[in-house]
């Protein structure tokens, strides 16, 4: 069997892996999207790299975007076969994928009127709503510790991940000749003791893993100082007459605070008069998934509610559905909390709320999950005295604080607790889902707490073969060389690249996204040859 690797690989966005049976079948784990930079977004548009005309089934871990928001991209271009995931991912699944539906659709047309000012291109969305009405058609929800064929000679078989509501892990057993071939897939590994879900369950052991590294260098703080920390901020910004600004994911980060503010609202620990305002339709809808999927709740969060403590219950909770209440909210500089997305702050409500309030001394700003880089949310961490939202110049007063502790993502302890139990002799690990320098670092703490486990942090587009996973793959497969170049030719090559540089600068403005990508996929193989061996 062969895995090719199409995203979260030295990266955290875009997780997609292609697993090619002996038999030619392709089933794919993950279909997310590209999120950060215009160049890493770009990558979006190149459909054919999925080959969704071959691929018999595909197997969602969990309904955040950078794991499953291209899936409609590839029913645009044609596929027609199942979508397998939890129930409860199935159900969080369709509104996600129309919200980014209308998100793209607006950023299309917003970038169309721009290009065509200057004569460029129409600009067309990854896809519409048509799209995401025909994915939802796909999905098929599968049970847990339940295996199931999903395509010839490739069962599946979930295992609770901890991570949001019915996120799972992926086994996939398939038949090589006489014998198996176990491939288990991590998704994202959640944290032990988290809010609202299930700890993380321990598969069975795999001949190989594909394990996240999010956070594969760092350690969290303690949950209850986190929880100390965003009373302090909330009582500190009361006490300034300002705002507290919380950019949060629609689904299960956003659940969290909503318990964990209404623990803190019933013990009078943050003021009983300061608006709880959840500014976002996406996370409105998703908390209604979550109050119909009470079966996946861990025994804290039962025991939490039948005490009284529950979210609805707060006199100070607001809803914010309409764009006419959102705007309401700055209308008024009235102390609040303000749960809005995106949670990179890349998109969405929240940045109307960093335009009217980033530049006052008495707003807040708390970010509670990682942040990507090339957001906005990750400029502001790393410091930025001025940001650009709406093509505006905005300066930086508000105070910005990051809480670790209420990551949805096991730390590197974690993440170790969870794979020790897994080690056998023939293991190879394949560590993705991280920026380089997190997955490295996790590489190194592997090596040396499991001296003879063999790993591999792969590239993106590299293809692993099972046949040759006995091999020292601790270092990323080098892309086939061709032969060296005569000295007689450099000259003439030069050349060609001076025209084609000459060429792209007369044509970037009219180019299309999908052209754009093209290009990119062609540099990427470019740079591989180039820095190889």
């Amino acid at each position: 069997m062969k895995i090719r690797c199409l995203g979260a690989v030295r990266t955290v966005t875009g997780s997609c892996f292609q697993l090619q049976n002996p038999h030619g079948g392709i089933t794919i784990l993950d279909c997310g999207l590209f999120q950060g930079g215009r160049q890493t977004e770009l990558r979006n548009f190149n459909t054919s790299l999925y080959r969704p005309e071959d691929v018999k089934a595909i197997v969602i871990t969990h309904a955040h975007m950078d794991h499953s928001g291209l899936v409609p991209r590839l029913v645009k271009a044609g596929y027609r076969g199942p979508v397998y995931a939890s129930a409860a991912t199935c159900d969080l699944l369709g509104i996600l994928w129309q919200d980014a539906a209308n998100i793209q659709r607006h950023e299309a047309m917003w970038k169309s009127k721009k290009n065509s000012r200057q004569g460029g291109a129409k600009v067309e969305p990854l896809y519409d709503l048509e799209a995401v009405g025909e994915a939802v058609k796909l999905l098929r929800p599968l049970g847990l510790n339940k295996i199931t064929e999903i395509a010839p000679d490739v069962e599946a078989e979930l295992f609770t991940a901890g991570h949001i509501l019915g996120a799972a892990s992926v086994q996939f057993t398939v038949k090589e000749g006489e014998g198996d071939f176990k491939v288990l897939f991590s998704g994202d590994i959640g944290r032990t003791n988290q809010l609202l879900v299930e700890d993380p369950q321990i598969p069975s052991k795999s001949d190989m893993i594909f394990m996240e590294t999010t956070y594969g260098n760092r350690h969290h703080k303690g949950l209850e100082n986190s929880i100390e920390e965003l009373v302090e901020v909330i009582n500190l910004a009361y006490s300034q007459g300002g705002k507290v600004l919380i950019p949060s994911f629609a689904v299960e980060r956003t659940q969290e605070l909503l318990v964990l503010l209404a623990q803190a609202w019933h013990q009078g620990r943050i003021p009983r008069e300061m608006p709880i305002i959840i500014d976002s339709p996406l996370a409105i809808a998703a908390s209604e998934i979550y109050l119909n999927h009470p079966e996946l709740y861990d025994q804290e969060t039962r025991d939490m509610i039948k005490e009284g403590h529950s979210p609805m219950n707060m006199a100070s909770l607001k809803i914010s559905r309409t764009s006419a209440e959102s705007q309401k909210i700055n209308e008024t500089q009235n102390s609040c909390i303000v749960l809005a997305g995106s949670g990179m702050a890349n998109a969405g409500r929240i940045l109307h709320h960093f335009k009217h309030n980033l530049w006052r001394p008495n707003c807040h700003v708390i970010f509670v999950g990682f942040q990507a880089q090339g957001t906005t949310g990750r400029r502001l961490v790393e410091g930025a005295q001025m940001v650009n939202i709406f093509r505006e110049s905005i300066v930086v007063k508000a105070k910005v604080h990051t809480i670790g502790g209420f990551s949805g993502h096991a730390d590197q302890s974690e993440l170790l607790q969870w794979l020790r139990p897994q080690i056998h002799d023939n293991l190879i690990v394949s560590l993705i889902h991280g920026e380089e320098t997190g997955t490295l670092a996790f590489e190194a703490k592997l090596k040396e707490v499991f001296p003879n486990l063999k790993t591999i942090v792969p590239n993106w587009l590299q293809t692993l073969d099972s046949a040759e996973l006995g091999l020292d793959l601790g270092t990323a497969l080098p892309a086939p060389m061709l032969p060296p170049t005569p000295v007689t030719e450099i000259d003439s090559f030069n050349k060609r690249l001076e025209r084609l540089r000459e060429r792209f600068l007369q044509r970037k403005k009219s180019l299309a996204p999908e052209r754009l990508a093209s290009l990119e996929n062609l540099l990427v193989r470019a740079e591989e040859i180039l820095l190889g061996p």
